[in-house]
């Protein structure tokens, strides 16, 4: 029912622009309604550093960890390999999508680093990984990446990073 609300509040939105501060207030009103709703039970709730991966890197490099073929790179059962070495590891926590994330709190940014890399990493990460800090995201996002060819140096430092992977 409140979700029926707010999808009348967006529609009335979209047909009368001249209402749009009230309307977005209503909107705003009927979203917060709905999510302070008890869930349904039996239904799954996502975790933070979950939620944040789809709202912030879920848009590129897809829900599952699968982009589509472009240059932003799959995640799903390959980021680990980036684990099996400290410039790999270094890396990661540099590209310009974590370094400059809208996640500023880096312990919401290390939970989700961690959720690519054991979760999304699958087999490719390496047992015994360690798990982001916050104090190590802090580091690592104090010092990006600023090559000029990001798709090279990926190579580059996968290719040195997978020659250390235990076999």
């Amino acid at each position: 029912m409140l979700l029926t609300l707010f999808r009348n509040v967006v529609e009335e939105c979209t047909l009368r622009p001249a209402r749009r501060m009230v309307c977005l207030a209503g909107a705003v009103s009927a979203f917060l309604l709905w999510a302070d709703t008890a869930p349904t039970a039996g239904a799954a709730m996502l975790d933070h550093a979950t939620t944040n991966y789809l709202t912030h890197c879920g848009g590129c490099h897809g829900i599952e960890g699968v982009s589509a073929r472009t240059f932003v790179p799959i995640l799903r059962d390959h980021v680990g390999t980036f684990a099996c070495s400290a410039e790999g590891r270094a890396y990661i926590g540099r590209v310009p999508g974590v370094s400059m994330s809208l996640i500023r709190d880096d312990q919401d940014l290390a939970d989700v680093m961690n959720f690519v890399l054991f979760r999304m990493g699958g087999a490719s990460t390496p047992a015994g990984t360690k798990p982001f800090t916050a104090a190590e995201i802090h580091t690592l996002r104090a010092q990006p990446i600023a090559s000029t060819d990001l798709l090279a140096l990926r190579a580059e430092v996968l290719a040195r990073a997978a020659a250390q992977c235990p076999r």
